[in-house]
């Protein structure tokens, strides 16, 4: 970033905090909601006020998505405000001003390391579905600023995952509502360590692995949507195991063919990350899940409780697999614990979140153990297994290296349980699985 563009950020900070604008990180400064803000806003739609209309809608738009970030539903009425004929600006004034601001929250959050993938994530949780077309416009037309070759692919694909892009009329109520509600949201988002340049920093040919072939993705996805489809657990874990298994084959065959063309398996530019979003509740627990299969297919990961989502530190085309995989026994190991039903103790108290906390933590431990046992017998028996150490070795090294760089004051967290029933339930779950690839059901299973 040159330093003009350094300073105009720095100018737009001092701003924002003069006028207690929103600022990513946490709301800004300001009146709440309620009868204090019914008050202000009152006096500051005054079409008398002496102040530049520019300044006046500036200023009630920073209060509104303050307010808005502490009561989202309240975006409603506050663009029914500011947009009404009593306001002291002009409604097409305060929807220029709320989509600069926008931008300039965008822009502060790039910086701090968010991607599309990431935006669509938060405003998924905290929104409505009517806000990703919105955001969707806000990001396409951010990253149409930047020349093509200064935007990386993977952002590209990122951002066409978002959906259509329907830019939202900000001097209507129902535009500045879309509007209101994503400034709140941006306003609030804390720093993240990058897993992708940002717009206008690196060349769109950012380093990747060649992706996996079609017929064994094509394969892949087949298990593991039957796996998903099937009532019977023994059948699930089965066809998920068979997944790890093909997936292993096709990873270790991957490495293989670089050393025999001469190229680095683990070159620094060949390890990236790619965030895994992880719903509430029971996120420590899930995310052991994803660290289970992560770990099985040479990857590490590093979970944020509070942000909802893993990062997920490997070469390229490992990461694809993991997050395949990773999704599918979430949706497993959530039907599974569903299943079990509600527990009480001899009391009459509830006891369900302390075995479904049990349960999946249980259950990671053992698709950990399983997927495992799963990839050491592909390496065992592949052809090259001599020549795969040393190649893993590396790969192993890079990997740990990224992950240290990316977080220097990693803590290692220690889990515990509380639901004896719980943990033996999830682990029943999860040893069903049938790993000699003999996809058949079990009689009489269920």
């Amino acid at each position: 970033m040159g330093v003009n563009n350094k300073q105009r950020r720095a100018a737009r900070r001092r701003k924002r905090n003069r006028a207690g604008a929103p600022r990513p990180g946490g709301p800004g400064v300001g009146p709440g909601s309620g009868p204090g803000f019914d008050k202000w806003i009152a006096e500051s739609c005054d079409p008398a006020d002496p102040r530049e209309p520019r300044a006046v809608a500036f200023d009630l738009l920073s209060v509104a998505v303050h307010a808005v970030a502490a009561d989202p539903p309240s975006a409603v009425e506050h663009a029914r405000r500011l947009t009404g004929p009593d306001c002291a600006a002009a409604a097409h004034l305060v929807g220029a001003v709320a989509g600069a601001m926008l931008a300039d929250l965008l822009d502060d959050v790039l910086h701090c390391g968010w991607t599309p993938s990431d935006l669509g994530a938060a405003v998924r949780r905290r929104l409505t579905p009517e806000h990703l077309p919105a955001l969707a416009a806000l990001v396409t037309a951010e990253t149409g600023r930047h020349p093509v070759q200064h935007v990386a692919d993977e952002w590209r694909r990122e951002l066409a995952a978002l959906g259509p892009a329907d830019a939202a009329d900000p001097a209507r109520a129902d535009g500045l509502t879309l509007l209101l509600g994503l400034c709140a949201v941006l306003s609030t988002l804390p720093p993240l360590p990058p897993v992708l340049p940002r717009p206008g920093s690196a060349p769109s040919a950012t380093p990747r692995a060649v992706g996996a072939d079609t017929r064994q993705l094509a394969r892949v996805r087949a298990l593991l949507a039957k796996a998903e489809s099937t009532d019977f657990d023994e059948e699930a874990e089965a066809l998920s195991a068979k997944a790890q298994e093909l997936i292993s084959r096709y990873a270790l065959a991957q490495l293989l063919d670089q050393q025999s063309r001469a190229e680095p398996a683990a070159r620094p530019g060949s390890v990236v990350a790619r965030r895994v979003w992880i719903d509430a509740p029971y996120v420590m627990a899930k995310a052991l899940l994803v660290d289970a299969v992560a770990s099985a297919n040479r990857c590490r990961s590093v979970v944020s409780e509070q942000l909802g989502a893993s990062t997920v530190i490997g070469a390229a085309d490992d990461l694809d697999w993991v997050e395949l995989l990773s999704t599918s026994l979430l949706v497993q190991a959530g039907r599974a614990m569903l299943r079990c039903g509600r527990h009480t103790d001899g009391r009459g108290t509830s006891r369900t979140r302390s075995f479904r906390r049990s349960f999946l933590v249980a259950y990671a431990s053992r698709i950990r153990e399983r997927l495992a046992a799963t990839t050491a017998a592909a390496a065992e028996q592949s052809s090259g297994a001599a020549r795969l150490v040393p190649l893993l070795r590396r790969r192993s090294e890079q990997v740990d290296e990224a992950r240290d760089r990316m977080f220097p004051e990693l803590v290692v967290r220690e889990t515990t349980i509380s639901n004896g029933r719980g943990w033996a339930a999830g682990r029943a779950a999860a040893d069903l699985a049938l790993l000699d690839g003999d996809l058949r059901p079990v009689a009489g299973a269920g």
